[in-house]
């Protein structure tokens, strides 16, 4: 990890960001840092008592099974917020964090400003809704589905804003296929009218498949 020193720098990364519209609390401090692709951003043996923003670059967050295999939460890309877990749990985290490609974070250490921040109801609001989806995304992963393209429909039916999703790398990492098994899959349901390609690595669901119409 290597932080940014130019204050002017990390002023301008902040505004370009949107970094405040996450917080009510005036006044607040943040940094800016660097991490390089493969570098581990949070461990659960790492206490976290930072909220970091990823602004720049692709996260994978995953957690370790009894059995030492690993499983994915999601892979996100900006924004996504770091430290919402540990903030509720003081520290503790279940997940690993890991750069998949160059990373770089706005940061805001809590312990300055943690009575302030337990009262900002804004800065709540996005903890609450970053934490959400992770689980959301973790209840995903373990959830039963014999083949990918139940998988496929799963993940449009109940974890895709309208029901469609753009980014064919993105749903491969999340659905955890190839890019040719994923590729298959949709030309399949697009033949058979299950789903609809609205544009390059674009697809929603329609007809009776999708929930509106039922």
């Amino acid at each position: 990890m290597e932080k940014l020193h130019s204050k002017k720098e990390v002023h301008a990364l902040v505004a370009q960001a949107g970094i405040r519209q996450y917080f009510s609390t005036p006044d607040l401090q943040f940094f800016a840092c660097r991490y390089k692709k493969g570098e581990i951003i949070t461990a659960p043996d790492q206490k976290l008592d930072t909220i970091l923003f990823v602004i720049e670059g692709t996260v994978r967050i995953f957690g370790i099974r009894p059995d030492g295999t690993t499983s994915p939460v999601n892979q996100q890309t900006p924004p996504v917020i770091l430290g919402d877990i540990e903030f509720s749990q003081q520290g503790t985290r279940p997940f690993f964090t890991q750069a998949t490609t160059d990373v770089l974070c706005i940061g805001l250490p809590v312990k300055p400003y943690e009575k302030e921040l337990h009262r900002d109801l804004r800065f709540l609001h996005a903890l609450l809704h970053s934490y959400a989806e992770k689980l959301q995304f973790f209840a995903f992963v373990d959830a039963p589905a014999e083949t990918l393209e139940e998988r496929v429909l799963l993940y449009l039916k109940n974890f895709c804003p309208n029901h469609e999703f753009t980014g064919i790398e993105m749903a491969v990492s999340r659905l955890r296929c190839s890019r040719r098994q994923l590729q298959r899959v949709l030309q399949k349901l697009c033949t058979n009218g299950t789903i609809q390609k609205v544009g390059k690595g674009h697809y929603k669901l329609v007809g009776s498949f999708s929930p509106e119409s039922q």
